[in-house]
């Protein structure tokens, strides 16, 4: 009888089992309005923060005990980043995404585009608060931002910690991130988790850091429940789950909204399930305040860069590891305009494919959202060799970025997983050593990241003054003919 009693208290002191709604978006870009969603059938139109406070609405109406996070990058990718709202350029993201009643947004990359300053006065402006718990300002060692905000849904004490990349100062132009001093992503999450963990039943760390890298930190960690990602722009359309932490992200581009649904009991993740929800205009009655919002800097921009500027005559797709059309119609542009041997861009700036069909300058502008400055510079012909072995070793990898090219062609052997045999050409003739070659390419490439992207320092740089969108803009202008990219392949393997 004893027993009994003793089973029937200890059940009856069971822990409660809470649930959890975790609703999440990241690499937002400025995408603020809908778009044709080219991968569908149907072409529907999709994405936009009037759709997302719909499908946000819809969640909350049937669940009361939800939150919304989003892991960064909600800068850079559309005109509407430039126009000053609310005292601050990109001011009318932050009140687009607070109308949609967010949470916490960690920072991302992209908020650094505009430089220190710009920052400082961003986040200060957002209703919205933001977290980054690895970064500090190197001159008064004062934090960015609060490292991690705690959220309370009735009972339940959700503590979600804010990190950024480590290598912040290789995706970012250097003058913007100068006066700051990074900490190691996993040793801050550790400190951070170690903090908090008396304080919460669940920790979620909501990371501008990369898949790869997210899984890898999930595995330096302890403590931790549920990474919400992004920086990767990828599409888990359920969550994968590495060390025992679920991770989570939802894309990019806001045409999607992640929603992972937890049961949470004794301080422990006991069930999940996630998913993502197609942000479809039609499927969605958005909240009409955000609707009207968002409509007004639609019609602003669509006066300013709703013009055809050319046609594209096939599609002009983009590729981050080898060469691409777009690729090749850039550099060839850059190349013929300034009379160089060759041309070189970062298949990272490059942000959107362009379909078949009319061309506006705003298709331009949201291919080349960065205010980059056209560059001439030189390299002997021993360096471009150095150059091209980077090239070659970067396509071997498969994951790793490698350069748009005109004028150079470089060919390699796969021996075994290594790039062997580097041979690059310029006008299809092989480099001579001591020659001092012409090239042309925009300041990001040759002067924030030539050591990554180069492998050397270049030589008698000559910025234009010339910002790359706008060059690009005139550029197809003088279009007489729908415009077709050449699509011969200029790095490659033999």
């Amino acid at each position: 009888m004893r027993v009994i009693l003793l089973l029937a208290l200890i059940a009856g002191c069971a822990a409660p089992r809470y649930s959890l709604t975790v609703l999440h978006t990241n690499d937002i870009h400025g995408k603020f309005a809908p778009e044709r969603a080219a991968w569908r059938p149907d072409s529907a139109w999709v994405g936009g923060f009037a759709p997302l406070s719909g499908a946000l609405d819809s969640v909350r109406a049937a669940d009361s005990r939800t939150i919304y996070i989003d892991a960064g990058d909600l800068m850079t990718g559309n005109p509407i980043c430039d126009i000053v709202e609310n005292g601050t350029e990109g001011g009318a993201l932050l009140e687009m995404i607070e109308r949609c009643g967010c949470d916490v947004i960690s920072v991302g990359n992209h908020e650094f585009d505009l430089g220190a300053e710009h920052l400082r006065e961003f986040l200060d402006a957002s209703g919205v608060p933001w977290v980054c718990g690895n970064v500090r300002w190197t001159a008064t060692g004062e934090a960015l931002r609060p490292a991690y905000r705690i959220l309370e849904r009735g009972k339940l004490r959700i503590g979600v910690i804010g990190l950024i990349l480590t290598d912040l100062a290789g995706v970012v132009a250097q003058q913007a991130v100068q006066p700051f001093t990074v900490q190691d992503i996993a040793d801050a999450a550790q400190l951070l988790i170690d903090e908090l963990d008396p304080q919460t039943d669940l920790i979620i760390l909501l990371t501008h850091n990369g898949l790869e890298k997210d899984k890898e930190l999930a595995h330096s960690i302890s403590g931790c429940d549920v990474i919400v990602g992004g920086h990767s722009h990828t599409r888990l359309t359920e969550p994968i789950i590495e060390n025992d932490v679920i991770i989570a992200q939802a894309g990019s581009y806001l045409k999607n909204l992640g929603v992972l649904r937890l049961e949470i009991q004794g301080d422990r993740v006991r069930g999940h399930h996630g998913e993502l929800v197609e942000l479809l205009t039609e499927r969605f009655q958005p909240d009409s305040a955000v609707a009207n919002y968002c409509r007004q800097f639609e019609e602003q921009i669509a006066r300013k860069y709703g013009d055809t500027i050319a046609v594209a005559a096939t599609d002009w797709t983009r590729s981050y590891n080898g060469t691409s059309a777009i690729g090749n119609l850039l550099c060839d542009l850059l190349r013929t305009a300034y009379s160089a041997d060759f041309a070189i861009v970062n298949s990272g700036g490059i942000r959107k494919d362009i379909p078949a069909g009319p061309v506006r300058k705003l298709d331009i502008v949201e291919l080349l959202p960065f205010v980059n400055s056209v560059t001439a510079f030189d390299a002997t012909g021993a360096e471009l060799q150095i150059f091209a072995e980077r090239q070659a070793a970067a396509q071997m990898s498969g994951k790793q970025e490698t350069l748009q090219m005109s004028g150079i062609e470089i060919s390699y052997v796969n021996d075994q997983g290594t790039a062997r045999d580097i041979v690059p050409l310029v006008a299809g003739t092989r480099l001579e050593a001591e020659r001092v070659y012409r090239g042309i390419s925009i300041d990001y490439v040759l002067i924030s990241q030539a050591d990554k992207y180069l492998g050397f320092a270049p030589r008698n740089l000559q910025p234009t003054g010339v910002v790359f969108s706008d060059f690009v803009i005139a550029e197809l202008l003088k279009s007489t003919a729908p415009v077709t990219p050449a699509i011969e392949p200029r790095l490659i393997q033999r």
